[in-house]
């Protein structure tokens, strides 16, 4: 459920959806979001409920009180619709809407068995004795809780430069924390390696990878930023500045640093190898993907398909370093 919300979320952005939602938790004021832009607009006899949202003017207006629509004029003066102040974005899309509203449903699903989970490690650990994996659920639910809070301030402050990469980060804090609640509870011994300080590459590697994505992230923002000026997808690259090449150039940094642990796990009969398999896989898709990204224009098709692929090494990252302790 967590790697759909990261999913959802980088569709989200590939859409340019973030703000068709403009109020949280519900949507224009409404539980389930509007499909026409009727929904949305002032309408002389109609009936709507206090916190309902509507465009006029160009300018988001909230309901005060429940009131049946007579002159928007004087209902306004009597102040029974006052303007938005969050912030001032006022457009409708339904598309967009309703891509922001799953991504939100997603994640308020997530928050089940999340709590679920909560329960179950909790009567095991009074069961057996067992309590990282309740630990670690707790630590899973308050990241849970912290990604909806920043997604509140996501929208309310219209989408404010480096608040969607922290948005990210919590969710791929979340998944961490399930790999922590998933490791406490098999207690899996690993094979040490010989040959190689596995603990200090793989935390290396790791590290690389986490500011690799952050910068990721931040590059998105400005080609986000570039297309919002009217810049069309073959010139994004000249617009883009120049610290963007230090993403470019990270990769290669990544590339070195995950080889050096793979390496030598594949050439052993360790329970590691697997995770090595896999990460050797992902490092190969996820350059021809960068590649893949810069030759065709950016395209943002690719944007979900990148994110997800950095955010899996990430992980599997983790997964080693917590087994190395082990070993």
């Amino acid at each position: 459920m967590t790697s759909l919300v990261v999913l959802a979320g980088s569709v989200v952005r590939m859409t340019g959806s973030g703000m068709g939602c403009p109020d949280w938790p519900k949507c224009f004021g409404l539980l389930i979001p509007p499909t026409e832009v009727q929904e949305v607009t002032w309408k002389k006899g109609e009936a709507y409920d206090t916190g309902r949202m509507l465009i006029a003017n160009d300018t988001l207006w909230v309901a005060q009180h429940e009131v049946v629509a007579g002159d928007f004029e004087s209902e306004r003066l009597l102040g029974v619709w006052e303007p938005y102040t969050r912030h001032s974005y006022a457009i409708f899309n339904p598309v967009h809407t309703w891509v922001e509203f799953i991504n939100r449903l997603i994640g308020a699903l997530t928050g089940i068995p999340a709590l679920l989970l909560l329960v179950l490690s909790f009567f095991g650990g009074w069961k057996y004795g067992l309590w990282r994996p309740f630990t670690w659920a707790v630590v899973h639910l308050f990241f849970l809780g912290l990604v909806a809070w920043m997604g509140k301030k996501v929208v309310d402050g219209n989408l404010i430069p480096f608040s969607i990469t922290l948005h990210m980060l919590g969710a791929v804090f979340i998944l961490m924390a399930l790999a922590l609640i998933l490791h406490s509870v098999r207690h899996d011994n690993w094979t040490n390696s010989k040959g190689v300080d596995r603990k200090f590459w793989l935390i290396l590697a790791a590290v690389l990878t986490l500011a690799q994505l952050i910068a990721g992230t931040q590059v998105r923002e400005q080609i986000d930023a570039l297309l919002h000026l009217g810049i069309e997808r073959p010139n994004l690259l000249a617009g883009l500045p120049d610290w963007w090449k230090f993403h470019r150039s990270g990769s290669w940094l990544v590339l070195v640093s995950q080889l050096i642990w793979i390496a030598p796990e594949l050439r052993k009969k360790t329970a590691i190898k697997t995770t090595a398999q896999w990460s050797l896989a992902l490092i190969a898709v996820q350059m021809i993907s960068g590649v893949t990204f810069v030759l065709l224009a950016m395209p943002a098709i690719l944007q979900p398909l990148h994110l997800l692929l950095a955010v899996g090494l990430l992980l599997l990252n983790f997964w080693a370093i917590l087994a190395s302790r082990e070993a």
